[in-house]
């Protein structure tokens, strides 16, 4: 999997050795538990497609804070696609579910400007588009899995902790691999 790098320091590089081989074995571990899940078809096919689509999102997201255009664009618009000529009859629901999530994402952005990034905006319309009505249980596994995170990081490091900025992207690529084989 390569993915675009930024400059990093020597401690960051250093975790990008150890990040990027155990996110890539846990991303064909669950590739290969879709195929095994949904046998060899369509389902199984866009299910592996979007695992390591948000796979290599929640890398980037940890090593850069960002979750870049050149990635989760081509993949909305390859989903949608895929999605429209599979089942034409839910292309309206479909693009309603996709930006509801984006919507739903843009509303931190009416309490605070940083709240969230426009990335993540763009990734929950990716899930929403991929993952239909189940894109409910991929955000609500994701912001209850942040929530535990933010919390250990409160108890760790007290008040500062409120200071620091999380990123959301693996959140919502471990809520989307939930949703793919719960939902």
């Amino acid at each position: 999997m390569d993915l675009p790098s930024a400059t990093v320091r020597p401690a960051a590089a250093e975790q990008r050795g150890q990040l990027r081989p155990a996110v890539a074995v846990a991303t064909s571990v669950l590739v290969m538990l879709a195929f095994a899940h949904f046998g060899l078809g369509g389902r199984a096919l866009g299910a592996a497609f979007l695992l390591c689509v948000v796979a290599a999102l929640a890398v980037v997201d940890l090593e850069q804070r960002r979750i870049p255009n050149r990635i989760v664009l081509p993949a909305i618009a390859a989903v949608l696609a895929a999605q429209i000529v599979l089942d034409p009859r839910g292309t309206p629901q479909l693009i309603a579910i996709a930006l509801a999530s984006g919507l739903f994402f843009c509303l931190p952005l009416l309490v605070s400007p940083s709240g969230v990034g426009m990335g993540d905006v763009k990734l929950a319309v990716l899930l929403g588009a991929a993952l239909g009505q189940a894109v409910v249980l991929a955000i609500a596994v994701a912001v209850a899995t942040a929530f535990v995170v933010a919390v250990a990081l409160l108890v760790r490091d007290g008040a500062t902790a409120r200071k620091s900025a999380i990123a959301f992207g693996p959140f919502l690529a471990v809520g989307a691999a939930v949703a793919i084989f719960l939902g």
